[in-house]
């Protein structure tokens, strides 16, 4: 095996699941170039402040890994915003929560390449399973992540690039509302909500040689919600 360490680029690399991702990573022994508006620091990683949408930043990430980039988590987002209505909103959520890991795949694809990498795009239970009342934007763009990273595992498979994507349900950042008391969660089987390393776990799987033969798929981690019926969550405790 090469001494090289393996390289990723992780987009809201400061917070949330992005966060805990850079910081499994690093401890893995990665080398990772995170992005985010936030100049916040980043232990063991290097932080390029600007828009995941933006291509030269993305570009400038790319640079950074001279060539080859082994890993792609697309963790940058914006929660459902409204009113629903309105146009603004539904532009800017589209634009970040996916159009940006629409260009950030286009961008990295042939650096992936050189090295098989893969890609993991971080959507929601919400979308694919459950409607957004308060933000279709929301709703639509995490859906949409679903059809873009099935696209993209079809594109890049003939040179050995996969791509997923992780599905969260309700975890415990600053990015979800706070809707129920986060240990006692009446609408979640396991009757919690989940945490961020739980899913920057499952994100560290999938981009491993360990999901060698994963593509194209979606894995859901929701602690059960969008299998709970409402008849039964009353059993939920």
């Amino acid at each position: 095996m090469s001494d090289t360490p393996r390289t990723a680029i992780i987009t809201g690399a400061a917070a949330g699941i992005g966060r805990a991702t850079v910081q499994r990573l690093v401890a893995a022994g990665w080398r990772v170039v995170g992005i985010d508006r936030t100049d916040a620091p980043l232990d063991g990683a290097e932080l390029l402040v600007g828009d995941a949408g933006d291509a030269s930043v993305i570009g400038a990430a790319l640079q950074r890994c001279s060539g080859s980039l082994h890993a792609l988590v697309c963790s940058a987002g914006i929660p459902p915003s409204g009113p629903w209505e309105s146009r603004d909103d539904w532009d800017e959520v589209i634009r970040i929560d996916l159009s940006a890991p629409y260009e950030a795949l286009r961008i990295c694809m042939p650096a992936l390449t050189v090295a098989r990498g893969s890609a993991v795009l971080v959507g929601s239970i919400v979308g694919a399973v459950e409607g957004s009342m308060r933000s279709p934007a929301y709703a639509a763009a995490k859906a949409g992540l679903e059809g873009l990273a099935r696209s993209m595992a079809i594109i890049g498979a003939p040179d050995g690039v996969r791509v997923n994507v992780v599905a969260p349900g309700a975890v415990a950042t600053d990015f979800d509302e706070r809707l129920l008391p986060a240990d006692h969660r009446t609408d979640v089987p396991i009757g919690r909500m989940g945490t961020a390393d739980e899913v920057a776990s499952i994100i560290g799987f999938l981009i491993g040689p360990e999901a060698s033969y994963v593509t194209g798929a979606i894995w859901t981690v929701d602690g059960g919600r969008v299998v709970l019926s409402t008849a039964d969550s009353r059993l939920v405790t």
